[in-house]
């Protein structure tokens, strides 16, 4: 195995190899739903959502999550993608049933009015508060980004709600050491560094520690074992 045409040790082909192994594939799309009534049975499967400001490249780092190149085709126009879309993770990767993995709509640059605005937010939240067996919110934002309005009332929404999230702050690889430090310290001050975890989709650096973070929550995982 070589990565950037140079041998890898033993260790780090291991460590690519356990990688590999974490990430979601055979992972299909299901269909796009604009009512959470319309959207497929979840009872008995666990369900991973994703959301995030539009351009903060959400779409990329779900098709690295899943090894599956433009699964969720990032849109040429940002804030298009105004429905609840479903995607279908197999038994054989996230046994013992398979998972839901759902895109919700994006938000922030979305060329719509301030009411559609206000009932795709409200659509969101309802479906955080309501999906059976949610069992983690992955909400994405650029790292350069620091959180504004939409990202603390979702942070605050899941709180009052008991929803377990993690924060992807995506593109880390184009921070500069001095860029890493504040957004570390912003992390720390504002009490997410526990649930916070950097990642690049395109260096594919922190997406096996985001995999490790999101199946954690998963029935039948080790933390959940613990749990209960």
């Amino acid at each position: 195995m070589k990565a950037d045409g140079k041998d890898l040790s033993p260790g780090r082909k291991a460590h690519l190899a356990a990688e590999a192994a974490l990430r979601f594939r055979a992972t299909e799309y299901v269909g796009s739903y604009p009512r959470i009534e319309d959207c497929p049975d979840s009872s008995l499967i666990p369900v991973i959502a994703v959301t995030g400001r539009s351009n903060s490249g959400k779409s990329s780092l779900i098709s690295a999550m899943c090894d599956h190149h433009n699964l969720a085709r990032a849109s040429g126009a940002p804030g298009k993608t105004r429905a609840l879309n479903y995607f279908r993770v197999p038994q054989h990767s996230a046994p013992p049933h398979g998972l839901y993995l759902v895109d919700l709509p994006g938000y922030g640059f979305a060329k719509v009015s301030r009411g559609e605005r206000r009932a795709l937010r409200a659509m969101v939240d309802r479906f955080l508060a309501e999906v059976e067996n949610m069992v983690v919110l992955v909400l994405v934002l650029d790292a350069k980004r620091k959180l504004e309005s939409e990202e603390e009332s979702i942070v605050a929404f899941c709180r009052q709600f008991g929803r377990p999230l993690i924060l992807a702050r995506t593109k880390w690889d184009r921070l500069n050491a001095k860029e890493k430090n504040v957004a570390r310290k912003d992390w720390k001050e504002r009490g997410l560094s526990e649930i916070t975890l950097p990642v690049s989709s395109t260096k594919k650096t922190g997406i096996g520690e985001l995999l490790k973070a999101v199946r954690s929550h998963l029935p039948g995982s080790d933390s959940q074992k613990a749990a209960t």
